[in-house]
């Protein structure tokens, strides 16, 4: 199919919230409306009627609609997104989070979200007067050594910096949460069991921990469980004889359930690969896909597609090693699917920013 860039914000979303005590209502405030409206961008503003009230709990465990104060911190909004999707959950080749942080201060009353920060988008968010831009691309990704008009990404972190706009993008964060976008490219297939990620995250964000084996007499030893930073500290105290007897065990990072790129599931009811392609083109909304027929497959076999591994973006490398009779991406090297494809899997691409985009139709919990 023709690619056709998107260049378009998703849409404007006014943040009036209040400033409160207790943050873990804050992030089920802000959360939910941010990511509904980047998951599924095509919503108008009036749906949600978020202009004046901002819902907050009452008495009885009820919600209803409440007047707030207009704006927040951004160090506030950071910390909601950052909490909802830590950055450390990105690839390690990605550059997400805050990439770009106006000298001057000023609190954010409105963020523009967009799937990709281009120039008419970036032209957008000054007419609107937005002081927050979320991303989900980053538009800053190779590092850049210098910053003129030549470039039309130069031209957008000097704008940012100009206007005073912050930038923000999670890129892969949001893609590797649990209820993210790479479950969302599951719905298709119906009910699905045994969901997992096709590559597993690692709690990296914990301090990394050590056993310690000290010798404690002729035959006894003293097993300890201590950080870095004891580590080093307990083998100071100790005689270099006693160092050359120590043994240290390394802890591997702990891995964090149901977190990391790209999805792989097994389907409770199997179905052709003809059903397949029409339930993706009719939930991506689209008219053409392109397809590639896993060497002798059959597409109207009614039982052929048990288990589907997905990836938004491009999934080549993803998905490389996944087990499955199907797999749907935005893109890969025409080599990627060859291989695929005489491995007996077929292959669903729908060109890169289709598996990015979706309609509402998803309850915003399954998001938090």
């Amino acid at each position: 199919m023709t690619y056709r860039p998107y260049i378009e914000s998703l849409i404007i979303v006014e943040i009036l919230l209040n400033i409160l005590s207790d943050f873990g209502m804050l992030v089920k405030r802000l959360v939910p409306v941010i990511l509904r409206n980047f998951v599924y961008p095509h919503v108008k503003i009036s749906d949600y009627n978020l202009c004046t009230t901002c819902s907050t709990r009452s008495g009885g465990g009820q919600w209803e609609g409440q007047e707030v104060a207009n704006s927040m911190e951004l160090s506030q909004v950071v910390k909601v997104l950052d909490t909802f999707a830590p950055t450390s959950y990105a690839g390690s080749w990605d550059n997400v989070g805050l990439l770009i942080e106006p000298p001057q201060k000023k609190p954010i009353k409105k963020i523009l979200l967009t799937n990709d920060l281009t120039e008419s988008v970036m032209d957008e968010a000054v007419s609107e007067t937005v002081d927050m831009i979320l991303s989900y691309h980053p538009p800053i990704f190779r590092p850049m050594k210098r910053f003129t008009s030549k470039s039309w990404k130069e031209r957008i972190v000097l704008k940012c910096a100009a206007e005073g706009i912050a930038l923000y993008s999670p890129h892969t964060s949001w893609d590797a949460i649990q209820g993210g976008i790479n479950e969302w490219l599951l719905l298709p297939f119906g009910k699905v069991k045994d969901v997992e990620p096709c590559e597993q995250n690692y709690d990296t964000r914990s301090p990394q921990q050590y056993t310690l084996h000290l010798p404690n007499g002729e035959s006894d030893t003293t097993s300890l469980q201590v950080n870095q930073q004891s580590l080093l500290q307990m083998l100071s105290e100790r005689s270099a004889s006693e160092q050359q007897a120590a043994k240290v065990i390394k802890h591997e990072a702990k891995p964090i359930p149901g977190v990391g790129p790209g999805r792989v599931a097994n389907l409770e009811t199997p179905i052709s690969l003809n059903e397949a392609v029409d339930r993706v083109k009719k939930h991506l909304q689209l008219s053409h896909i392109r397809f590639a027929l896993a060497c002798g497959e059959d597409m109207a076999g009614s039982d052929v597609v048990k288990r589907v591994g997905v990836c938004a973006g491009s999934g080549g490398s993803v998905l490389a090693g996944v087990q499955a009779n199907l797999i749907l991406t935005g893109e890969m090297s025409h080599h990627e699917v060859l291989d695929f494809v005489h491995r007996g899997v077929s292959v669903i691409l729908t060109d890169h920013s289709n598996t990015e985009r979706g309609e509402l139709s998803v309850h915003p919990a399954n998001l938090y």
